[in-house]
């Protein structure tokens, strides 16, 4: 699914307190496992996850980053 860096930065942040994780991630069709969140320098954010072929991709985001990328990889 394509998606700009930074929607895909305020979809993650929106839960960045929260404790009920129901729906975060939820729009994308592919299924991913052991997503971690890392901060970042700058207000930047790292994803990382393992795809269905168990391979671990890494995807970095920022606020205003109008790139738009292929995600899940």
């Amino acid at each position: 699914m394509k998606i700009t860096r930074n929607d895909l930065y305020e979809h993650v942040k929106k839960y960045e307190c929260a404790t009920d994780f129901t729906g975060f991630l939820g729009f994308i069709d592919s299924p991913i496992r052991e997503v971690s969140v890392i901060k970042m320098p700058k207000g930047r954010i790292r994803l990382k996850y393992i795809d269905v072929h168990n391979n671990i991709h890494r995807v970095d985001v920022g606020p205003g980053e109008t790139e738009e990328i292929e995600f899940p990889c």
